[in-house]
């Protein structure tokens, strides 16, 4: 198997999905090309989603956007 096709979608929220959000998180893995789904509960990323597979990352995190916000202002 390449690195670039992953079978499985790691996936980090800030709290337990529930089953409308689980659904929507694993039929967007499943049209990546993943089989499963593998879910890591992080509360330091505030809110949002992470979304690894293979060598691509989704980064939808609230941490993450707030700091873009930040280098936004400060430059």
């Amino acid at each position: 198997m390449k690195n670039n096709q992953a079978t499985t979608a790691k996936v980090v929220l800030a709290r337990k999905p529930d089953s409308e959000t689980a659904a929507k998180i694993e039929a967007f893995a499943k049209s990546k090309g993943c089989s499963e789904v593998e879910y890591t509960i992080d509360g330091k990323i505030i809110g949002g989603i992470i979304v690894y597979i293979g060598d691509t990352v989704y980064d939808g995190s609230v941490k993450n956007r707030l700091e873009e916000m930040k280098r936004d202002v400060s430059d």
